[in-house]
């Protein structure tokens, strides 16, 4: 069976306030109840637990390197990521700090941090025979360190709880300096052992270092590659030389094309006079004004004398010699063009050999300059790389002179005055809360595995019979009704918490007589329900032997089966009660008298059935009680006997309804041989209190005979609860009052 929250529930995925509302009207007093001793409990223990105490240190943790040296190589700084803030935060609780605290402060000694077995672990030490597991002293103080990070900044809180206000104020300080000491020593000891790193590295870069020099001079050495001025000697000479032959080379030609001139001048039959040399000799020029002169004066003389006269003689004789002197000057031009062409030539001769001289053994040292520069590049990076070294050696050693940290502690702890722990109101909330969500589970749970039957639905889907009807709490039983389903939670759903004694041995008139005695009732409309879903279940063939029983003990059949007995005759039909609980009688006369004659008597033929027969006065009701004593065993046999089916056959003809009271079905047999001799078959179940389980394997055992078990009644309903459920049908409960 689907529990009264699931088998409601809306398809949509939606929260059904109605139903919430009824399940926490349903189990308040389980929710209260629990919520009500947690909460005592977390009370109780906030008062007795020993009081801690919680000192904050603050400490600024800074994320920038330094900027007086530059050990970026050596040293790196904290990053202002979020991931190194953290790694900071594990050191501030690494067993390291703890270490520093611990000696710091003697708390080896201390009785705070001193370990005591518990009784349970000294117990599984004697069971096991191993020593109680124990932790080590760094892990007890870290116990009570709490580091927080400030948001948006790179401030951390150290909080620490101990048992006294000075313990916590010491050790909120002591782990905040050892965490400096810490951060300082390991600052000191990476500088130490890159000191002595880098000091050994550099030792071995300058035996390097002068290795690759000496092998730079030895190789210049052996094959002579001496460096002036960027280059080598070879290399300057042959600058120089190619110089010189170009410088030649255009003498030459210039030589040549003097010489060329002439020689062609020549050829043609002219006058060396013509040549360009000759036109600009100041010799020539000098020698031929001057021989202009002559022949002016040579003309004039002509003129005013014969051509023997000795003037003119003297003069042509002057003129000869200046021609002459012309002439060897012009040949001496040409003499001179040819010898410096001769000189040009062997001088370019001579520069060329000496180049290619020089070219040759070029070649060779080109090759020895290949590996010449791998030795100088070599030499180069080694003495980089050295240089380098020195510097962040120098750099460290400076750093090392420094005695200080760049984090710090920004405000020191104060000794607490008042206890962090316990927080009796903190507490006392907590366990309200913690209360009701154990209260709540517990509910949920028993709700969860509640198979009890509430509604139609319960009864269709569960049992397989419709809902005759819905029996009410008889005003005034209510209330125990209620104190009974309240023990069900912490008991058998079945126990008789709230029946008494007076109810356990048999019913009161007026408990029996209160259908009829209240006929504007709830309860009395109930049984009306009942007779005509019973009269109406079968037209044609009416049922006139009608079997009232249940699954457990408890369960109110008695009850009802005699207030439908009273309701009935009282109607106008004659009604016959038969209590046939032999093993327990509960009939409307207090049993007592030995003596009375009862349904065993008639099935054993003591006395007939109309000298055991009781009438009622004023109604048509007449009864067959039990028989008061219990010492019958064998009513199953006499239940099931032929003289029970001719007794309900002659009733037939006389009653116009035959109510039969029968034991419980799961219990006891003699229900279930009755169901093979009567009509037809009502079963009692009690409202929110019998499990379905057991009603649907009492309808199992009483369908020997198929067809005759009508329908189910819910008996004990609880009005003031079903206006709270949505599945059940409590419209106009209001209106019998």
């Amino acid at each position: 069976m689907q529990n009264s929250l699931a088998s409601n529930a809306t398809p949509e995925d939606t929260i059904n306030l109605r139903l919430v509302f009824q399940y926490l009207r349903n189990y308040w007093a389980l929710v209260l109840g629990v919520t009500g001793v947690v909460t005592i409990l977390g009370v109780t223990l906030a008062f007795f637990a020993a009081p801690k105490y919680t000192a904050v240190t603050s400490v600024y943790i800074e994320t920038r390197a330094e900027n007086v040296v530059d050990v970026k190589a050596i040293l790196s700084g904290f990053g202002s990521d979020n991931k190194l803030l953290q790694s900071q935060i594990e050191i501030i609780g690494s067993n390291g700090v703890a270490k520093r605290v611990i000696n710091d402060h003697d708390l080896e000694n201390s009785a705070e941090f001193r370990q005591v077995p518990s009784y349970l672990a000294e117990l599984f030490a004697k069971i096991t025979g191993e020593p109680p597991a124990t932790t080590s002293l760094e892990q007890r103080v870290l116990d009570g360190l709490h580091v927080t990070l400030n948001r948006n900044t790179t401030v951390v809180d150290l909080s620490y709880q101990a048992g006294t206000p000075e313990m916590a104020a010491q050790l909120a300080d002591g782990f905040a300096e050892a965490y400096l000491a810490d951060k300082l020593a390991t600052k000191y000891d990476s500088i130490r052992q890159a000191s002595e790193w880098l000091s050994i590295r550099l030792a071995e870069l300058g035996v390097k270092v002068r290795s690759s020099e000496q092998a730079v001079e030895q190789f210049r050495n052996e094959f002579n590659l001496q460096i002036a001025g960027g280059g080598t000697i070879n290399e300057k000479q042959i600058a120089t030389l190619n110089q010189q032959l170009v410088f030649a080379r255009t003498k030459t030609a210039e030589a040549q094309a003097r010489v060329d001139q002439i020689e062609k001048v020549l050829v043609r039959g002219g006058s060396t006079s013509s040549f360009a040399d000759a036109a600009q000799s100041a010799v020539i020029t000098q020698l031929r004004a001057k021989a202009s002169e002559v022949e002016r004066k040579e003309a004039a003389l002509t003129v005013k004398y014969s051509h023997k006269h000795p003037a003119v003689v003297s003069v042509r004789s002057q003129l000869t010699d200046l021609r002459a002197q012309i002439e060897k000057e012009l040949q001496r031009i040409v003499d001179t063009a040819q010898n410096e062409l001769a000189v040009a030539q062997r001088r370019e001769a001579s520069i060329a050999g000496s180049l290619e001289e020089l070219r040759d053994v070029t070649n060779t040292e080109n090759h020895a300059q290949v590996y010449l520069r791998e030795l100088v590049r070599e030499a180069a990076a080694n003495r980089t790389l050295y240089e380098s070294f020195l510097a962040r050696l120098k750099e460290t050693q400076e750093f090392e002179k420094m005695n200080s940290v760049s984090s710090r502690i920004l405000s020191p702890a104060e000794i607490p005055s008042n206890a962090s722990f316990p927080n009796k109101k903190l507490f006392l909330l907590v366990s309200a809360v913690l209360g009701l969500i154990i209260g709540t589970a517990l509910a949920l749970l028993i709700e969860q595995f509640d198979n009890t039957l509430k509604s139609k639905e319960d009864v269709e889907k569960r049992i397989g019979l419709p809902l005759f009807s819905q029996v009410p709490l008889i005003d005034g039983h209510a209330s125990a009704s209620r104190l009974k389903t309240f023990f069900s939670f912490f008991g058998s759903k079945h126990a008789s918490t709230a029946r008494g004694a007076k109810n356990n041995d048999a019913l009161s008139n007026e408990i029996t007589h209160f259908a009829s005695a209240n006929p504007l009732s709830h309860y009395a409309e109930s049984i009306r329900e009942l007779r005509s879903r019973v009269k109406f279940s079968r037209l044609d063939n009416p049922i006139k032997t009608l079997l009232i029983t249940s699954a457990i003990p408890g369960e109110g059949k008695s009850t009802i089966s005699r207030n439908l007995a009273h309701y009935t005759a009282k109607a106008g039909e004659r009604v016959l009660f038969i209590d046939a609980d032999m093993r327990r009688q509960i009939s409307a006369d207090a049993p007592g008298d030995q003596k009375e004659k009862s349904l065993a008597d008639v099935l054993t033929g003591k006395v007939t059935f109309a000298e055991a027969t009781k009438h009622e006065e004023g109604s048509n009701l007449y009864y067959l009680p039990a028989p008061s004593h219990r010492e019958l065993w064998e009513t199953a046999e006499l239940l099931s006997s032929k003289a029970m089916k001719t007794l309900l056959d002659g009733a037939s003809k006389s009653f116009d309804l035959i109510i039969i009271d029968s034991p419980p079905t799961l219990p006891l047999i003699d229900s279930r041989v009755l169901s093979h001799v009567v009509d037809a078959t009502v079963l009692v179940a009690s409202w929110n209190h019998t499990d379905g389980g057991l009603v649907e394997q009492a309808k199992d055992l009483l369908d020997q005979t198929p067809g005759k078990t009508l329908g189910v009644i819910l008996n004990n309903f609880d009005v003031s609860k079903a206006k709270l459920n949505k599945h059940q049908a409590s419209y106009g409960y209001g209106y019998y009052k």
